[in-house]
């Protein structure tokens, strides 16, 4: 059995698509934060990430979500395929910022980040148990 394999059967499905759940919170973060960012900017288009959609989307295909090229030569990195949210990204049908409705977004989106990490430090508990249980 080769090193990707074992890895494979120690780092399931489930902390891939954690994983992909973290880096899509994190996404959005950026995106409420310019919004509470812009405030007071007038004529400013609210923007959100919808975290079902994207994660939808980030099901249905690879373990990466589709890349968009400024070149048709240019190659990306793996991290540029993982990160790259922007063609998700919506805008809000009137200018301006609801503080109250945005910082409501960021509170929810933290919470769901901090849940997706508690479940990280879960499985990596129960994969140390597993390693130095000795019997």
């Amino acid at each position: 059995m080769n090193q990707f394999e074992i890895g494979k059967k120690l780092f399931d499905k489930t902390m891939g698509l954690v994983q992909r759940s973290l880096d899509i919170r994190a996404a959005r973060h950026q995106v409420v934060s310019g919004n509470i960012a812009n405030v007071e900017t007038p004529d400013y288009v609210s923007k959100d990430l919808p975290f079902q959609k994207v994660f939808e989307h980030s099901l249905e295909g690879p373990s990466v979500l589709p890349l968009k090229r400024t070149h048709p030569h240019h190659l990306p990195t793996l991290e540029e395929e993982r990160t790259d949210f922007s063609q998700f990204i919506e805008m809000a049908p009137a200018p301006g910022v609801d503080i109250d409705q945005q910082m409501a977004k960021l509170a929810e989106n933290n919470l769901m980040f901090q849940a997706g990490i508690q479940s990280l430090i879960k499985k990596f508990e129960a994969l140390k148990v597993s390693v130095t249980e000795t019997r």
